[in-house]
């Protein structure tokens, strides 16, 4: 477990707060993820900035369009109306600064109101802005389940703390972080037993020199996900694949861990600590039999960009023919042309959404005939 040094002088930064840390021995690199992005006071997701948007690190899919939450919207309809006369959740897990939880309630008709109670969870709260009809916490667990839950997980499981291992000569190692005349650096340790233990129970095996990230937390926040869902379905979106993808020593040799500022992708993982976000592409195969273990049945796997129209994303107005459409000014007009592209970037083959996977779990509810499973050709 990471411990942090507190109280925290004003002055106080965290290359302070790993220099100290770094003192008594090597920091594994998992848990200066867990610091670079977690420090309570420090830490990427700490702060009231949003590294979400054009004037942030990255740009997420309901921030790039609102086409995203018009679709799940639409899927939350068609939920409620499934349960019938059941009082049932809306739940946004890493809910950020709140604004797709907003935007959902805000989307929902006045049947959909009456019988549904929307909440947002995220491990810090400093970021949510204000609004009406949704309750936010830090504990999934303090929330009433109701008689139905419809579970959200938008880039969630890839902003987990996540280990990286690279194997040499048949021995797994783990990446560790050191210091080296005063700057960070990365050293190699045997990896511990729960790591190999990874691998060698999914019959995963690295090739010599191979990189590889993983989350143990993966499999373990699904888990707890499943265990609040009564009946319900968890609706996960996030970049990954499956495992024989993930783990290819073909195509991603070198893991998948990269680091983000300012809309700039980078491969160096220990700079600006606190400054750039840290992620890597999930094991969509964990989650996948976390849910099956927990008796819930897969609905729905692929790319995020075909759930999306199969749920119905182009009934919104940015995909109006372009002959039904009025502007009244040059600018409304320009505004609008961006707007539809941003729109299209979520749907068509080389945007956003064929990057991201969409992954659909339901327990205790039909198995065919929703939306999302519509037959696109």
């Amino acid at each position: 477990m990471t411990v942090y040094h507190s109280p925290m002088p004003p002055q106080r930064s965290l290359d302070n707060v790993l220099h100290k840390m770094l003192q008594d021995s090597d920091l594994s690199f998992r848990d200066f993820v867990e610091v670079s992005l977690y420090h309570p006071e420090l830490g990427y997701y700490a702060g009231p900035r949003s590294p979400v948007g054009k004037a942030g690190d990255f740009v997420t899919s309901p921030l790039l369009s609102p086409v995203f939450s018009f679709a799940l919207s639409l899927l939350i309809s068609e939920f409620v109306r499934k349960e019938t006369d059941a009082l049932c959740s809306i739940v946004d897990i890493g809910c950020g600064d709140g604004s797709l939880i907003y935007s959902l309630y805000a989307r929902a008709p006045a049947v959909v109101r009456q019988r549904a109670r929307f909440f947002g969870v995220d491990r810090s709260l400093e970021r949510v802005g204000g609004g009406e009809g949704v309750e936010f916490t830090t504990d999934l667990s303090s929330i009433p389940r109701h008689d139905a839950q419809l579970i959200i997980a938008n880039e969630l499981f890839d902003a987990l703390p996540f280990a990286r291992m690279v194997m040499r000569d048949e021995h797994l190692h783990e990446l560790w972080v050191t210091e080296r005349d005063g700057q960070l650096d990365w050293s190699e340790h045997e990896a511990e037993a729960s790591y190999v233990d990874y691998f060698a129970e999914r019959g995963i095996e690295l090739k010599d020199g191979q990189f590889a990230d993983i989350s143990l937390d993966w499999e373990a926040t699904y888990d707890d996900v499943c265990r609040f869902v009564s009946r319900g379905l968890i609706v996960t979106f996030d970049y990954g694949y499956p495992q024989d993808q993930l783990f290819s020593s073909r195509i991603r040799h070198f893991g998948t861990a990269a680091a983000y500022a300012g809309h700039q992708v980078s491969r160096d993982l220990l700079a600006n600590p606190g400054e750039q976000d840290l992620t890597a592409h999930i094991n969509f195969t964990d989650l996948r039999r976390a849910g099956e273990r927990n008796g819930f049945q897969t609905l729905f796997f692929d790319r995020q960009a075909k759930f999306l129209l199969a749920a119905g994303a182009t009934e919104h107005e940015l995909f109006k023919p372009l002959d039904e459409v009025r502007v009244g000014s040059a600018d409304e007009a320009l505004a609008l042309r961006e707007a539809r592209e941003e729109a299209r970037r979520l749907v068509l083959p080389d945007g956003m959404g064929e990057e991201i996977r969409a992954l659909v779990q339901g327990r205790g509810v039909v198995r065919e005939g929703w939306s999302f499973q519509r037959k696109l050709f």
